[in-house]
């Protein structure tokens, strides 16, 4: 990809990038992506195969979901193309979680959509070619398509008619004909939903089962990719019918489906991949993460979603204390912990305030996470809302989305100036601190490596300033211009501290 392409792209929607040199992107003198593993312990992590401690900081994709569309004339997913994948590299990211669907997979019971996984590999050589990271990530709300209310139903005063959603076929779509209405703007609060998911839990028909053989047959296919970075096992789990019982039940299903993916990468002659395990929805409220004992793996991090200050039902927590809870469940488990999913969705000029104060937490405790999401259509479930409303005019996620005709508005620069902060793609040894400034994308690490190794950073492009990279037990710098910005390669050994401040 052009240099000088890829930078046009960015000025045109965000001013305050700039573009440095104007020649080809120095993309063929990267390394290649390595593969990942979790550590668990007193010291958790993520690490490459080299032993650097790795950040992983994206951004959510949903192109390959098999979501619900209420309208006819509004697809409920944009296409991704090789340039999605270019652009999110010219953001800094190097990771994308992606979201699959176990009725893409399986649609019929037994059948197997070797199109659909045809698509999921072109996606991960894509993100691969740009340098990105991908967890595959098993998504589901509201169980899935299949629970939307049908026509004519009548839901009374106090409820509101369903629309689908996505996840389960409709073969393991199992509610025992128990109404599809919900409580108003609640996805979750459908009894067709829960007994969807109580059925789940206890294998009714062996639909969990079938379950667990997708994820193997998924597992064999990418079982030998680095480019993956590992798997996020199932997407919000909701509590079933029974809020007490459903976290022991959710340890269960665990304790089944992480085995089943090792001997999966066994038999595939592969290597162990991450296990990324959610809590349930309902976290970080009350009881929702399974009982420590169910997760034996060593190769495991902790992934919930952080929407504390953002959506609805979250606002009665800070930022702060979620994230303090995050850290406590991981404590719990002994692993480190990543935020597959948050973000803003309205006035981004004030809610810049509270990213600003989440991405302070992101550095202090040096996690990463996935924005939600990439780009969002005109007919996505999240965009209808309810059975035939019309989306609103203006979707702001990553990007802005003008309704309807999915008209593509760029990004949001609130979103990106702060998304696109300098940060250690991996670091050397062990990390004591971390700071990076998202208003003068300035940076500070430091760390101690017993031998010596190369940091990998991620530096944004300012108009007309240089990054200086410099600091203390710094003993080379090869400093490489890339579409939106830099990467820089700093050679260190011992107690280190790397700066990066600009020049003229």
């Amino acid at each position: 990809m052009k240099f000088r392409k890829a930078c046009a792209v960015l000025l045109a929607v965000v001013g305050f990038i700039g573009c440095g040199d104007d020649g080809e992107s120095s993309s063929a003198t990267l390394p290649p992506l390595l593969s990942l593993a979790a550590r668990r312990g007193a010291d958790p992590g993520i690490f490459d195969s080299r032993g650097r401690q790795v950040l992983l900081r994206g951004v959510n994709l949903n192109s390959l979901g098999d979501y619900y569309q209420d309208n006819p004339r509004l697809p409920p997913v944009l296409p991704w193309s090789e340039e999605d994948f270019a652009q999110m590299a010219a953001l800094g990211f190097n990771v994308v979680r992606l979201v699959l669907s176990w009725s893409a997979l399986e649609p019929e019971r037994g059948s197997w959509n070797q199109a659909y996984v045809q698509e999921i590999r072109r996606a991960v050589d894509s993100a691969k070619r740009a340098g990105v990271y991908v967890v595959l990530d098993m998504h589901q709300d509201a169980w899935g398509k299949f629970i939307a209310t049908p026509p004519g139903v009548d839901c009374g005063p106090s409820r509101e008619r369903a629309i689908g959603w996505d996840g389960a076929p409709q073969w393991a779509t199992l509610t025992d004909g128990r109404s599809t209405c919900r409580s108003p703007g609640v996805r979750e609060l459908s009894p067709a939903v829960s007994q969807a998911f109580e059925n789940f839990y206890a294998d009714r028909d062996g639909i969990q089962s079938a379950f667990v053989s997708t994820w193997s047959r998924l597992v064999a296919a990418f079982a030998q990719e680095p480019a993956v970075a590992g798997y996020d096992l199932f997407n919000e789990p909701h509590w079933g019918n029974n809020i007490v019982a459903a976290t022991p039940k959710l340890a269960t299903f665990y304790a089944r489906l992480i085995p089943a993916i090792r001997a999966a990468e066994r038999a595939a002659g592969g290597f162990p991949h991450i296990v990324f395990f959610e809590p349930l929805i309902l976290w970080p409220v009350g009881d929702s993460a399974p009982d420590p004992a169910a997760i034996v793996d060593d190769n495991v991090v902790f992934a919930p979603h952080n929407y504390a200050e953002s959506i609805t039902g979250f606002n009665s927590l800070t930022i702060e204390q979620a994230f303090e809870q995050a850290r406590h469940d991981a404590a719990r488990y002994g692993t480190t912990f990543w935020i597959g999913e948050y973000g803003w969705f309205a006035d981004p000029p004030r809610n810049q305030e509270r990213l600003l104060r989440y991405a302070t937490l992101e550095d202090t405790l040096f996690i990463g996470g996935a924005w939600w999401q990439w780009k969002q259509a005109c007919g996505d479930p999240h965009s209808i809302g309810v059975p035939g409303r019309e989306p609103p005019p203006l979707l702001i996620h990553l990007r802005y989305t003008e309704c309807p005709g999915d008209v593509d508005h760029g990004w949001v620069p609130e979103w990106v100036q702060v998304l696109s902060r300098p940060y250690p793609r991996a670091t050397p040894g062990r990390v004591a601190r971390f700071r990076s400034d998202p208003l003068q994308w300035e940076m500070d690490l430091e760390g101690t490596a017993d031998a010596p190794g190369e940091a990998d950073l991620w530096i944004p492009d300012r108009s007309g300033l240089r990054p200086v990279v410099a600091g203390a037990g710094v003993q080379r710098v090869r400093l490489v211009p890339v579409a939106g910005g830099y990467r820089a390669f700093v050679s260190v050994r011992g107690t280190y501290n790397i700066q990066v401040r600009w020049t003229r």
